[in-house]
């Protein structure tokens, strides 16, 4: 078959809410990549969230901060940030209205005392341990204007006032706001990245800069910020443990990712 890119969401698709990469999955990449199938990671995580044991699986690129950078075999092809008067509003509008949030950068999150007391606070109630906290939230620069950070590429947030859709509302078109993709999260919780600049963008730079065509592409996710990159793929699987809206979007929907899910998927396609 011809060589496929195969871009991977993280949570939910390889890693599991647990931390845990199934064995199965750890399999099917080892067999396609010794077939010549180019691996991708396409993700929300900023770099600072891309640990050791998940890169040591070996990936021939990174789209990375859904969209903001992009890695062509261990070198970086693109990088964008948020813009001065857009770093400012956005801070004006969450803290006018309460939210928690922070600022997501290469070297960690940069927040102020107040959000980050509320999204470790947050974390705390859901059951997540403090390894996990330290794992999403990083290095923390707390300061009383984050905004100001010139490589702020986009921003979580949690306890708003309004639905994921208001804030997309209020926010656009610069922005582009989606539901957050941390498994057991509300209607009050998002991710706001620069409008127009998403997975699927990254995708495209990415498969122009290898030269492997549009239809030669294959995308595995779950979460409601992966449903670009799964359309804009020649196939787009959803895993088992998807939310509905995505499975119905999605070419394929294969098992969750504690059945072999992604595994099953690479087997259906061809890939292994």
């Amino acid at each position: 078959m011809e060589k496929k890119a195969v871009f991977l969401d993280i949570d939910g698709t390889m890693v599991d809410y647990g931390g845990v990469i199934p064995p199965s999955t750890t399999e099917a990449l080892d067999r396609a990549k010794a077939r010549g199938h180019k691996l991708v990671i396409c993700t929300g995580r900023s770099r600072f969230q891309l640990d050791e044991k998940l890169l040591s699986l070996g990936f021939s690129g990174i789209v990375g901060a859904a969209g903001a950078f992009v890695d062509v075999d261990g070198a970086e092809i693109y990088h964008t940030y948020i813009d001065k008067a857009h770093r400012k509003s956005s801070f004006d509008y969450l803290e006018e209205h309460g939210f928690t949030y922070c600022y997501q950068a290469d070297d960690g999150v940069y927040l102020n005392a107040h959000s980050r007391d509320g999204m470790i606070a947050r974390y705390r109630s859901m059951g997540i341990p403090e390894e996990g906290i330290s794992y999403l939230l990083g290095q923390m620069h707390v300061s009383d204007e984050p905004w100001r950070h010139e490589k702020n590429e986009k921003i979580i947030y949690h306890n708003a006032p309004f639905s994921v859709a208001k804030v997309n509302e209020d926010l656009a078109p610069y922005f582009d706001t989606v539901a957050i993709s941390i498994n057991g999260m509300g209607d009050d919780a998002g991710e706001i990245g620069i409008g127009g600049i998403n997975k699927a963008t990254g995708m495209k730079l990415y498969l122009m800069h290898v030269g492997i065509a549009r239809e030669d592409s294959i995308a595995l996710g779950d979460g409601p910020n992966d449903l670009q990159m799964m359309e804009y793929a020649g196939i787009g699987v959803a895993m088992g443990n998807a939310l509905d809206d995505v499975k119905q979007r999605a070419d394929l929907v294969t098992k969750p990712i504690g059945e072999d899910g992604l595994y099953l998927a690479f087997e259906q396609l061809g890939l292994i």
